[in-house]
């Protein structure tokens, strides 16, 4: 049968405790020292305009520059059943920041804006969508 030495248990729980306090100040100086973290882009306003039938989208992201460029990828439409047996219809799309992994220094924002021209299914419900999983919604009408 093992004895417990009182000495070296004493002494184990003092090494923990001083690991815990070395673990705690080490992630409060990474905390508050000059290091950037990599901030996806979020949205700031979000519209339809009926005048040039496009989505226009305030973008915010952090960065080294204001040089980021936007792209557009759009989903599959989906049909959704509706009690008045409207024809409605639901499209996802992704706005991409090419400069995604730029370290966040500064804040910037940009507008996009998204052509609805070539947009086959309306009325929809077109759900904007950025990483990591920032959205927005807006309803688009029927083509003009």
């Amino acid at each position: 049968m093992a004895t417990l030495d009182l000495a070296s248990a004493s002494a184990g729980a003092r090494l923990l405790q001083h690991s815990r306090a070395f673990l705690l100040v080490t992630v409060i100086v990474a905390m508050t020292t000059g290091t950037t973290a990599v901030v996806a882009a979020n949205f700031g306003s979000v519209s339809y305009d009926p005048n040039s039938d496009q989505i226009i989208a305030t973008m915010i992201y952090d960065g080294t520059n204001p040089d980021h460029h936007f792209s557009i990828q759009w989903g599959n439409c989906r049909k959704v059943d509706q009690p008045d047996h409207a024809v409605h219809q639901t499209i996802d799309v992704s706005i991409l920041d090419d400069q995604w992994n730029d370290a966040a220094t500064k804040p910037y924002t940009k507008t996009v804006r998204v052509p609805l021209a070539t947009l086959s299914c309306r009325p929809a419900t077109v759900t904007l969508r950025t990483a990591p999983d920032f959205h927005a919604s807006l309803e688009i009408p029927a083509r003009p």
